[in-house]
This record gives C-alpha cells, sequence and structure tokens, in this order.
C-alpha cells in the first residue's frame, strides 16, 4: 500500500508521459515491495523487533536504490522536487505493507512495515486496532491527526533520508488485516466511525464481493483524496460466520462510541472524551510499542 506524496502540485516527468512524481513513486515503491517479498522466498516471518528491524534495512535499501536509479533515468533537466509545507522531497510516498503467517488453524502472526501516515490494521471481535504509527510532526494520536494539519516527518522518496519502521503482533482468529492510504480513515469525525463503517458495511453485505462493493461506495462518498485500502480476513470459511463473529462488536461500538457523539452533533471536546476510552484497546503504548516482541 503506497500512497504518493504531492499530487497534482507534484513536479511531473516529461519523459514518462509528463506523470506526476506522486503518480511514480507510487507505483515505484510497489513494484519494489513485490520484488522484496518474492526474494523472502517463503521463509518465516521476523520473530522479534531486532530481525524485523534488519528486514526493514534491506528494504529501505532496495526501495532508495530503485528510486535513486529511477530519479537519474527520467528527471527532467531543471529538477524535480515535491515542495511540501517546506519540506523539499523527490518522488516521496508513503508505504503500509504487512506480511502474515496464518499456518496455525487457531492464530495469527503479522509484523507491519511502514513510512509516513499510510496505516496498517488488525480488527478483531474485540475491536480494530491500529499497529503503526503516524510518522508526522509532534506525534499526534489518530484523534488529533483529524483535526490537525500535521506534515509528514517521514516518507519514502529518492532523499535517501528515511527510515521503515516496524511491528509485529500475533493474535487469535477470526481476524481480518487492513492496509489503508489516509484517504481512507482521514475524513472521518473520530476513529470510532471508522470502525463503525467497516463493521457496517460488513454486516449489510451479502458476500465479500458485495462488501467490496459497499466499502468502495462508503469511501468514495467521504474522501476528498485518493483513497486505496486493502483487507484479508483469517479464520472463518463462510462470509455468514464473518458476520456473526462481529456482530456484537458492532452494535457495542455504535452505543458506546458512535451515537453519543453523534447526538451532541459531533460536540469534539465530548468526542476527545469517548476517545480516551477507546483508545486504550485501539492502539499499543509506546512501551508497547516498541518493545523487543515476539511472535
Amino acid at each position: 500500500m503506497a500512497d504518493g506524496c504531492g499530487g497534482i502540485v507534484s513536479r511531473r516527468y516529461a519523459r514518462l508521459d509528463n506523470h506526476t512524481e506522486a503518480f511514480a513513486a507510487a507505483r515505484l515503491a510497489v513494484s519494489c515491495v513485490r520484488e522484496w517479498v518474492s526474494a523472502l522466498d517463503g521463509r518465516r516471518l521476523p520473530a522479534a523487533a531486532a530481525e524485523a528491524a534488519q528486514c526493514a534495512g534491506l528494504l529501505q535499501a532496495a526501495l532508495r536504490e530503485r528510486f535513486t536509479a529511477f530519479h537519474e533515468q527520467y528527471h527532467n533537466e531543471n529538477g524535480s522536487r515535491v515542495i511540501m509545507r517546506g519540506l523539499q522531497r523527490t518522488l516521496p510516498t508513503t508505504l503500509c505493507i504487512s506480511l502474515v503467517d496464518a499456518r496455525d488453524p487457531k492464530r495469527l502472526s503479522s509484523v507491519f512495515f511502514w513510512a509516513g501516515d499510510s496505516r496498517g490494521y488488525v480488527l478483531t471481535p474485540d475491536g480494530l486496532r491500529q499497529c503503526t504509527a503516524d510518522h508526522v510532526v509532534g506525534r499526534a494520536d489518530a484523534m488529533e491527526n483529524l483535526y490537525r494539519d500535521s506534515r509528514l516527518s517521514n516518507m519514502v522518496n529518492a532523499d535517501g533520508d528515511f527510515v521503515i519502521d516496524t511491528f509485529g503482533l500475533t493474535l487469535d482468529k477470526p481476524c481480518v488485516v487492513i492496509t489503508a492510504t489516509d484517504g481512507a480513515f482521514g475524513y472521518l469525525p473520530t476513529p470510532m466511525e471508522f470502525e463503525l463503517l467497516l463493521l457496517s458495511t460488513l454486516q449489510a453485505a451479502r458476500d465479500l464481493e458485495s462488501w467490496q462493493s459497499r466499502l468502495q461506495k462508503a469511501l468514495g462518498g467521504l474522501a476528498s483524496d485518493d483513497c486505496t485500502l486493502a483487507l484479508v480476513c483469517y479464520g472463518v470459511d463462510r462470509f455468514e460466520t464473518l458476520q456473526a463473529c462481529f456482530a456484537k462488536r458492532r452494535a457495542a461500538l455504535q452505543s458506546t462510541f458512535v451515537t453519543p457523539v453523534r447526538r451532541r452533533r459531533q460536540n469534539i471536546d465530548f468526542a476527545r472524551g469517548l476517545w480516551a476510552d477507546y483508545r486504550q484497546g485501539y492502539e499499543p503504548d509506546e512501551e508497547g510499542r516498541h518493545a523487543d516482541w515476539r511472535l
């Protein structure tokens, strides 16, 4: 999952059908990741934080080499750099991927790799959990990021000064692993609404294709930006079983965290109070995020 930064204000590559740097960067990142994953050749997931960091370092080096070579080949003679609120980068893009080991019939392990504010989540019958931390100036939480215009502090780019962050966890099935660009979650009034959107469209769908269609329609009506979301379901063999597993959570989420905010006409101070309760299960604390987790 990659989201090129800069959009229509990006410089364009005249030698590449006049495509923007944002367009090229996202596709370049995805292509590079595919090759990196193929090179893993079915090896097990990184088992601990230090091992994941080494793996991320190899991905970072591959991205840097690919981006630098691409820019040297296609750049315009007068230079081409995206300027984003005072921060200059060449071929900038966010990136979020998840490597998954689902061979255990009861449990799933996943390691997320990311740069920027594209996110990785897991959805379980206990709720939605954000497994990545947005790389933005000030490190605002998911609620505050909806109301701040925080610039990115880290992203993949051809200048070379970026890092790939990592986080891993093991959880019980059934579960859903999700990656998404900021257009999927950044135009909702609270993080709780994003979980409700996922669960409401799930409950209203007939099958996986119907769920996809409903998600596309719902997100298309909200986003003022490009929007990409990918999800994979694990631990069930029938769609109706998946719906049944999440029905109770959907009802509790709406009655406890969503309807009260809507009734108060999206009162932000009131919503922040409920967010303080919701976030306890929604995101790992800083100590947990940086601990030497083991799968």
